[in-house]
């Protein structure tokens, strides 16, 4: 059966908004037909070097590969920890390129400034040490103007900080510009002097002592460099350094001076707050608890500000011209220093420590010199003053016996007040005050500053003004010390060498003081005289064979110059401190201008009959024949580092001449010295010896001669051959020396010889005729006195007749020689001889000296022109 088709049913078309896509899983989707492509194509560029490398080029780099600039923008960065590390970069590019500071050092300064205040306590610590390693020691020698002013507005702001961190960092950075630049504290003290104030007014740091004593620390640095008068004046007529200063800090440079009226208001403000600072550590004397080490070292900071303060406003007190009561009760309030006093003399309660008492006496020293400053002013009840005077007694006593090195440096301050406390104190009180200063003086160091200052003490002691010893007659306690002092000052000076020069002055200058102030007659004059003979040994002694020189030949000019002039205020001068004086005369070591300087005041001791006749007279005639001349070229001057003394030698010749000539009667004094001149020039004296004593004779004598026979006798047998060694050896070493210097030199010697046979003609003849005899028969054991073996037959003939030329040449000489021809006649007729008789024997250039001497001494006899040789 067919089935029935089935009818297809015919669908209406419609359209489709949006095709349908079946999609396979795991098949990527094709990107939409209306998407941006997005995808970019680039090509490598190949450069030959980088932009950034080629900046830093010859550039200075740090180790990180920064340069400066770059660092110092990282330093203003918001973290802390990369503020740091650029402070430690640019430690790190100045260390290894120091050229860096000096040509960028304003720029560096100007951006490091910012991070005086910085929050962080690291940052602000290795800022610290940055400008104390680097950069105050690169800027040291520049100037400082400029640089400290790019400081000095962040400091004081970062002073006025509300964080205390950073106001004490404020003020460690003050000190430390202080350390480099002292000299910028008067441009800031007021305005630094007010930070100070309020800082310590707030008493905030009894819990942390050490920050209150880098406050307290820096505080004596700024008030150490107050104007003071006394460290001024010593600075400049004593040449001898401020024996009252601060044991913490000393004054580095000069300084400009401040007014009183500019600071002295802070001052005054300031003085009550240190006070009352140094009253809170009371508790802490008094209680059980042990006195720390932090908390001494604060209140010592605490009294040396008490004790600046004082100084300067005793300074401005003494200069000012108003009533000095008024300003003091202006300045400093009595009830401030009443809780001051109250508290002295500190002591422990409990059992303390050898440590604990060093430093309670250590205090107690430093309030006893605030009072000695203020003692003048104040008018303390005698309760008072009693204390003090008890502790300075005990203390000098005492301690200075202990030998202890922190005692003497603690009791050194109070030394300097001990002459005006003894002048103003009388009774029991003044003796046993002077009996522990006298301990003081014999039991300290001869080199130490105790000595120093005590010497200077006992100078006020004995001439307040320089002008007048000060003798209180009512107590003769007082001048028993005096003279004990005295007695003791020349053992002291050769204790001390060369150990200690200014304090070797000090004494120098003391003595020189007594000497000159000195009553005549008086205990304190004799004592003085009694001196010389301990000052034999300063100057020279002799032991055995030998001379042994004391200290003053190794001290300074100055000091020689001192002790030199002590000598003309002895009444008399011993004959052995004489002898001593010549050996130091005679030292190649002391230099020239002394000995002349000596000679003058011996000269004006003799004047003043100081000095006895024999002695004054026996201290030149040693001097001139045991001074060793050392001429320069020679081998025996290598000994002396081929110095020469030949000048020297003739100036003293001539001030000796000169002394010896006004010492009175020239009759009288010729007896006296005529014998022990003329064995000297016969003697075996050396040549410039021998020069000074004819030199000497001929300055005594007068025209007649006053020579005795004998006396010419002598000289005529030693004259002839002094002037032959005057002409032969004079000059022939001096190799470098001219024509002219030698015929200069030669002159001096001869001229003496000439001179003394001018005054008399008989001593002509008898020169002539031995010079004759010469001629005539040559002895070839003939030698020189001074530094050559022999001289043959030629070489003294011509040097005779040299001495005739050169005489001759004199015109004084050249008459009294052609009087006498009949010897000049003996002498050409024994050179005609010698050639007649002997011509055979000598060599050609014998002949033709001795016939050239020939001919020029018949030109001296027949008057005729000198031929030149």
């Amino acid at each position: 059966m067919v089935k029935p088709k089935s009818h297809s049913k015919k669908t209406k078309s419609r359209g489709v908004d949006f095709k349908k896509y079946r999609r396979k899983v795991g098949r990527k989707l094709p990107p939409p037909k209306n998407a941006t492509n997005t995808e970019i194509k680039s090509k490598a560029i190949v450069l030959p070097e980088q932009s950034i490398a080629a900046e830093k080029a010859g550039l200075a780099v740090s180790k990180k590969g920064l340069t400066l600039k770059e660092i110092l923008q990282q330093t203003s960065h918001h973290n802390a920890k990369v503020r740091k590390d650029a402070l430690l970069g640019i430690k790190d590019i100045l260390g290894t390129h120091p050229a860096e500071l000096k040509l960028h050092k304003l720029a560096v300064i100007e951006k490091l400034r910012e991070r005086i205040g910085d929050d962080d306590k690291l940052v602000r610590e290795t800022l610290y040490q940055l400008f104390k390693s680097v950069i105050f020691p690169g800027c040291s020698k520049d100037n400082q103007g400029p640089l400290v002013s790019l400081l000095m507005a962040y400091i004081f702001n970062a002073m006025a900080h509300l964080a205390m961190d950073v106001r004490l960092m404020a003020f460690k950075f003050f000190d430390l510009v202080l350390q480099f630049y002292p000299t910028s504290f008067t441009s800031y003290a007021e305005k630094v002097l007010l930070n100070y104030e309020s800082i310590l007014r707030k008493n905030q740091f009894l819990e942390d002592r050490s920050k209150l004593k880098n406050i307290l620390a820096g505080l004596v640095r700024c008030l150490s460099l107050l104007p003071c008068k006394e460290r001024d004046q010593s600075a400049d007529t004593n040449d001898i350094p401020d024996h009252d200063i601060l044991h913490a800090f000393e004054p580095e440079v000069s300084r400009d001076p401040i007014g009183l009226r500019d600071i002295s208001n802070q001052l005054k403000d300031l003085l009550p707050i240190l006070v009352s600072c140094f009253r809170d550590f009371m508790p802490m004397v008094y209680g059980n608890a042990q006195l720390d080490l932090q908390s001494c070292d604060c209140m010592q900071f605490i009294l040396q500000s008490i004790d600046i303060i004082a100084r300067f406003f005793v300074d401005g007190i003494c200069e000012s011209e108003h009533d000095p009561q008024i300003i003091v009760n202006q300045l400093i309030s009595p009830m401030t220093l009443k809780k001051l006093w109250d508290v002295y003399p500190l002591h422990m309660v409990h059992h303390s420590s050898g440590k604990d008492d060093d430093r309670i006496f250590m205090l107690n020293t430093i309030i006893t010199k605030i009072f000695l400053q203020l003692r003048n002013w104040v008018h303390p009840p005698s309760v008072l003053l009693d204390k003090f005077l008890e502790f300075i007694e005990s203390s000098l006593a005492t301690k200075i016996q202990s030998g202890k090195v922190f005692h003497e440096r603690h009791l050194l301050p109070m030394i300097p007040y001990t002459p005006k406390l003894v002048m103003q104190i009388s009774g029991s009180w003044r003796s046993r005050i002077l009996e522990a200063f006298t301990v003081v003086f014999k039991n300290s160091n001869p080199a130490s500053s105790m000595k120093l200052a005590c010497i200077l003490a006992i100078e006020e002691m004995l001439a307040p003004e320089r002008k007048s010893l000060y003798l209180d007659v009512n107590d003769p306690t007082l001048m028993d010390y005096q003279i004990a002092w005295i007695q003791d000052l020349p053992s002291l000076l050769i204790l001390l060498d060369e150990k200690n020069p200014l304090c070797t002055k000090a004494v120098l200058r003391l003595l020189l003081c007594v000497g000159k102030t000195a009553p005549v007659n008086s205990r304190f004059s004799q004592e003085f005289d009694t001196t010389q003979y301990s000052l034999r040994d300063f100057f020279s002694r002799r032991v055995e064979n030998a001379i042994c020189y004391g200290p003053f030949i190794k001290l300074a000019a100055d000091i020689q110059e001192l002790a030199i002039c002590c000598l003309y205020y002895f009444s008399f001068v011993d004959s052995l401190l004489l002898q001593s004086l010549i050996s130091c005369c005679l030292c190649v070591d002391l230099q020239p201008f002394l000995v002349f300087r000596m000679l003058e005041v011996l000269q004006s001791a003799y004047r003043a009959g100081h000095i006895q006749v024999a002695d004054y007279t026996s201290f030149h005639v040693t001097f001139l024949s045991r001074f060793e001349v050392y001429p320069e070229k020679v081998l025996p001057a290598i000994k002396y580092d081929g110095k020469s003394n030949g000048k020297t030698f003739k100036h003293v010749t001539s001030i000796i001449c000169t002394c010896l000539s006004q010492l009175g009667d020239d009759s009288l004094v010729m007896e006296m010295l005529e014998k022990i001149i003329v064995d000297h020039i016969c003697g075996d004296t050396p040549m410039d010896n021998k020069c000074a004593f004819l030199r000497l004779l001929i300055t005594l004598d007068s025209k007649p001669s006053r020579l005795s026979d004998q006396s010419f006798v002598n000289i005529g047998r030693v004259l002839p051959q002094y002037m032959i060694n005057a002409v032969t050896n004079v000059g022939e070493d001096d190799q470098g020396s001219t024509s002219v210097i030698i015929v200069k030199r030669r002159r001096y010697y001869l001229l003496p010889s000439f001179h003394l046979i001018h005054q008399n003609k008989r001593l002509l003849n008898l020169v002539l005729n031995v010079m004759g005899s010469w001629v005539s028969d040559v002895s070839p054991s003939l030698v020189s006195h001074h530094i050559h073996t022999s001289v043959d037959r030629t070489a003294t003939i011509c040097a005779i007749a040299s001495v005739l030329l050169n005489m001759y040449k004199e015109s004084r000489m050249r008459r009294t020689l052609l009087t006498s021809k009949t010897e000049m006649e003996s002498i050409l007729h024994n050179l005609l001889k010698l050639l007649s008789t002997e011509g055979s024997n000598l060599t050609l250039e014998e002949r033709h000296k001795i016939q050239r001497s020939y001919d020029q001494l018949r030109a001296i006899v027949d008057n005729g022109a000198l031929r030149q040789p």
